[in-house]
């Protein structure tokens, strides 16, 4: 396998150049579409060797430039952003060709095992090259001379510059602008960025020599770019094909010199982990031994120290709960205390009134006529009595309040009758409410030994009894009262 190599760096554009070509036209012929395949005699489809489809690389471009963007300066100064021109070099192509026929490496496996080897090598170049900016790398097999082209987008610049993906374009700009900082003329100033442009072209195809083409068995170059004879040319590519297969060779021995030190590291890192875990199982068992004393030794503190603290807790609580029988029993005597008392406090207050009312009588006695005076203090003795009765209810549980705090009750209903003749549900509502209160809260704090039901029921009888003998004397005959 000798021959020269051939690889080729061009950028497009939307817009047609000199020759005709666009966007449009590279990757329809790549495609193989008919009007872009007339050069062909035969169009086969291409074969996808990495990454996308012509027709997809034609969706992915439309799309990086629909989003695209550059900055616009107007001579005033202002600026303005603007969408990606239609001459605007956007898409980025590399071709390589290999030496022999088409025909040769379809009927020659050793060829075509070439051929692939030499095909992978341009991949992997490529995107060591161009990195994930390498879209495609598609194959063409049905002309003279099989080759590859790859197509690269600057998917990373909104301003959607290829040009800036060519190694040589990015040396000629530099080169350029550096001339016209110095001071150059711009005519010189572009001609020194052309031999910028040369000599990077001419390093890259050095690269792509040393990396593809030795490993393959090509020729830097032709026979007619050196003028060398028909035999200097086959002693060249002899010496190509000698030089790829010394590399072949030595890159054999390389790997295998490899492999084996592979081998032995992979051999002393099993040992080395062995060594390191039998040593570790070691470590581990005494650390567990270790352990098993530590806690051993911890439990035993522990329960020692839950003993005590159990017998603190157990001495706390007892101490705690006599302090709580004595404050309960205290508080059940205030209680009761207070309880009798604000019961003296509320007769006294109902005596009181009571002489209030009587003195209103008498004092009422002297401004009106007789019979008015003896029905006001019927009324206040009634009222009294009405009181009185109702304060034993309470007693009796016959008064109360009602469960759900809207009011009180009265189950007699004559007296329930007498009060309300009487308009005395405002005045003994809050006395109701007190005694009621005080009532519940003496009963509460009575234990059994102080009172029984039986001697509660007994009292409670007693009470009614003797609000009963209270009652207003029948009215005369005459419609009078006796006083």
């Amino acid at each position: 396998m000798a021959g020269p190599q051939f690889f080729h760096l061009q950028s497009y554009s939307r817009k047609p150049n000199k020759a005709g070509q666009s966007i449009a036209q590279v990757l329809g012929e790549a495609a193989r579409l008919p009007e872009f395949s007339q050069h062909v005699p035969e169009p086969k489809p291409c074969r996808v060797i990495f990454g996308l489809s012509p027709a997809e690389v034609q969706t992915r471009h439309d799309e990086m430039v629909a989003a695209g963007w550059c900055e616009v300066t107007f001579k005033d100064g202002t600026t303005a952003l603007r969408g990606i021109r239609k001459d605007r070099h956007t898409l980025m192509t590399a071709v390589a060709s290999h030496p022999h026929l088409t025909a040769q490496i379809n009927a020659d496996q050793e060829a075509r095992a070439d051929y692939d080897a030499w095909v992978a090598r341009n991949v992997a170049y490529l995107r060591s090259l161009f990195g994930d900016k390498l879209v495609s790398v598609i194959e063409h097999s049905d002309e003279e001379h099989p080759h590859i082209h790859a197509y690269i987008l600057p998917l990373d610049d909104h301003a959607c510059e290829a040009r800036h993906l060519n190694p040589s374009w990015v040396a000629k700009i530099a080169a350029e602008d550096a001339a016209r900082a110095e001071g150059q003329p711009d005519k010189l100033a572009v001609k020194i960025g052309n031999d910028a442009y040369c000599n990077r072209a001419r390093e890259l195809q050095d690269d792509y020599h040393l990396r593809v083409g030795i490993p393959s068995g090509l020729t830097r170059t032709g026979p007619k770019r050196k003028r060398l004879s028909r035999q200097q040319w086959r002693e060249e590519k002899a010496q190509a094909s000698h030089m790829a297969k010394m590399m072949q060779t030595i890159k054999g021995l390389t790997d295998d010199l490899e492999g084996r030190e592979e081998d032995l590291a992979r051999s002393i890192k099993v040992a080395a982990n062995e060594l390191a875990a039998r040593l570790d199982q070691a470590e581990a068992l005494h650390n567990e031994a270790e352990d098993d004393r530590l806690r051993a030794a911890q439990e035993r503190d522990r329960l020692a120290a839950f003993a005590v603290a159990q017998e603190k807790e157990a001495a706390a609580r007892r101490a705690a709960a006599e302090e709580e029988a004595r404050g309960i029993r205290e508080k059940a005597k205030k209680d009761a205390a207070d309880t009798v008392a604000n019961a003296e406090r509320a007769a006294l207050k109902i005596r009181h009134n009571a002489e209030v009312g009587v003195h209103a009588l008498h004092e009422a006695r002297q401004a009106f006529d007789l019979q008015k005076i003896v029905i006001a203090e019927h009324a206040a003795k009634e009222a009294a009595i009405v009181a009185l009765k109702v304060i034993a209810g309470v007693l009796s549980g016959d008064v109360g309040v009602k469960p759900d705090g809207s009011g009180w009750f009265i189950r007699d209903e004559a007296l329930r009758q007498r009060a309300q003749a009487l308009h005395l549900g405002d005045a003994l509502r809050e006395i109701v409410t007190t005694v009621s209160k005080l009532w519940d809260k003496l009963k509460r704090h009575l234990s059994p030994a102080d009172l029984s039901p039986a001697d509660l029921s007994q009292e409670q009888q007693r009470s009614a009894e003797a609000v009963h003998k209270i009652d207003v004397p029948p009215s005369r005959q005459d419609g009078g009262y006796r006083p």
